[in-house]
């Protein structure tokens, strides 16, 4: 078994909860705007779990607009955007997040596939709802990951209203409501930003990346709400020089990113593919 320097330092920030644990989510009904949507009773484990099981995608949570001690940050998170531009910038320097409060236990999960909800489901599914208002919060998924096979890959998602994803601490798609920008930052997608996907029409393509299945790296995904309401995200990938079909309004369907094998009843993306490897 092979445990790097990041997952053991993951670990151990983690306490008593295990790095390498998993989501099997249940997935049901088909929700708007071109995302799969969980069934309501289950709908908070889209953000993943407590329970422990197969290495996975951990995330911490963090509400941007009070402190550790819950005493509010000047502006009230109205500086939101620009918290995130700089933890980008900084190649995901976590120091800049501790300021803020942050959930006392992590979830864990294979996939980021939320469905359409409500901004206060991320809050209740790191239990913190009683002193978390439903904006200005973040996720923070963090692994090590290898490729299923050599090639090229890129990433393809979105989110109301943030998703960022770093390879090696390399920013590679940022697939944010329009509204919210990172100016510092300044990532641009690819002037040939591909068919629409089924999936969600609206996605952005990243930046292409050269992956081998027997090198792993870094990943962070980093999915947000601002100003609360309605949230959520979807993450893709595509292959150089594979294809994959199309439904009958041209639009390409793609790979849903995971690093567990869970296969969906669901058209508007394949869930049939070898999963990424997550290293424990």
């Amino acid at each position: 078994m092979i445990v790097s320097d990041r997952a053991a330092r993951i670990a151990t920030g983690l306490g008593v909860r295990s790095f390498f644990s998993t989501l099997l989510l249940a997935f049901g009904v088909v929700g708007g705007a071109g995302f799969v949507s969980p069934l309501r009773a289950d709908e908070a484990n889209v953000f993943g779990r407590h329970e422990r099981g197969t290495a996975a995608l951990v995330g911490i949570f963090y509400d941007l607009k009070q402190t550790q001690r819950r005493e509010p940050v000047p502006g009230n998170g109205k500086d939101y955007a620009k918290s995130v531009d700089e933890f980008l910038v900084s190649g995901f320097d976590e120091a800049l997040f501790n300021r803020f409060f942050r959930a006392g236990l992590p979830l864990y999960t294979t996939q980021i596939a939320t469905g359409r909800l409500s901004a206060d489901a991320a809050p209740k599914a790191f239990g913190v709802e009683g002193v978390v208002k439903p904006r200005h919060w973040v996720v923070h998924y963090k692994a090590q990951i290898a490729a299923p096979s050599d090639g090229t890959y890129r990433f393809v998602g979105a989110a109301d209203d943030m998703m960022a994803v770093a390879i090696n601490r390399r920013v590679v798609l940022v697939g944010n409501h329009p509204a919210t920008k990172f100016p510092v930052l300044a990532w641009k997608p690819a002037a040939d930003p591909g068919p629409k996907p089924a999936a969600q029409p609206g996605s952005t393509y990243g930046d292409w990346i050269d992956l081998r299945a027997d090198q792993p790296v870094d990943i962070d995904i980093l999915i947000g709400e601002r100003p609360g309401g309605v949230f959520h995200a979807l993450l893709l990938y595509q292959k150089k020089g594979e294809t994959y079909p199309r439904n009958n309004k041209g639009e390409i369907i793609l790979p849903l990113f995971q690093v567990a094998e869970l296969p969906m009843d669901d058209n508007r993306y394949l869930t049939d593919r070898p999963p990424w490897r997550c290293l424990e």
